[in-house]
């Protein structure tokens, strides 16, 4: 009985920080007019200079766009040579142009960091913990299922106080058509907020299933 119980807080408590996200959607923005993009062809673009960061956030967006409909590619892919954060002169802007209708891109989705900001973490660490059997918090805390059955930790001796350093990334993802008229190409502003990351691979995921859920609202 005792193991039963160990295994049960364990898995509780798995499944309520595997549910912890440190990406949220903060705003958004969408044309009313906005056309149907999931029968063109959408780039998806990081603006970034970690090569890592940009192959990552770019795979896992197609990935998911791909998923859910939309036909897409990385522009690490398309221009494997190219910086996306360099300024561009005005000759290099027309082979652009050129080399994404050559690609038969019509729709491509930008990513950019728009803010970092640092400030400072506390958070409290204890051993302790008590099981609730059932709990039931309503409007509480816990809705749904960790509302009616789960493990909660609670304040007691030895409490440890952490103090560290964090970082808050605002990202900004914006979506042109490039088959309209330039005035009316702009067709999405999606905000979002990653709150001091610990793994690239866990946020990169999270992002691209959010920015998707936007676009397909």
């Amino acid at each position: 009985m005792k193991t039963l119980r160990k295994i049960s807080r364990v898995l509780v408590v798995l499944i309520f920080l595997s549910s912890c996200s440190a990406v949220k959607v903060t705003d958004s923005w969408k044309n009313l007019q906005v056309p149907e993009i999931k029968d063109k062809k959408v780039m998806v673009v990081s603006k970034t200079d970690d090569h890592t960061a940009r192959v990552r956030f770019e795979k896992d967006l197609v990935e998911n766009l791909n998923n859910n409909g939309y036909q897409s590619i990385e522009s690490y892919v398309v221009f494997p040579k190219s910086s996306p954060t360099k300024e561009l002169n005005e000759s290099e802007t027309i082979e652009i142009k050129e080399n994404l209708k050559y690609n038969g891109i019509d729709v491509v989705i930008v990513t950019v960091m728009k803010h970092c900001e640092e400030y400072t973490k506390t958070t409290r660490k204890n051993n302790s913990y008590r099981s609730i059997y059932p709990s039931y918090y309503g409007l509480g805390y816990y809705r749904g299922f960790y509302g009616y059955y789960g493990t909660i930790y609670v304040d007691s001796d030895p409490v440890t106080v952490i103090t560290e350093d964090a970082k808050r990334y605002t990202l900004e993802t914006v979506v042109y058509d490039l088959t309209q008229p330039e005035e009316t190409q702009l067709l999405s502003v999606i905000t979002t907020e990653i709150d001091d990351p610990k793994s690239l691979g866990v946020v990169s995921v999270d992002f691209s299933k959010k920015i998707v859920k936007e676009l397909s609202r």
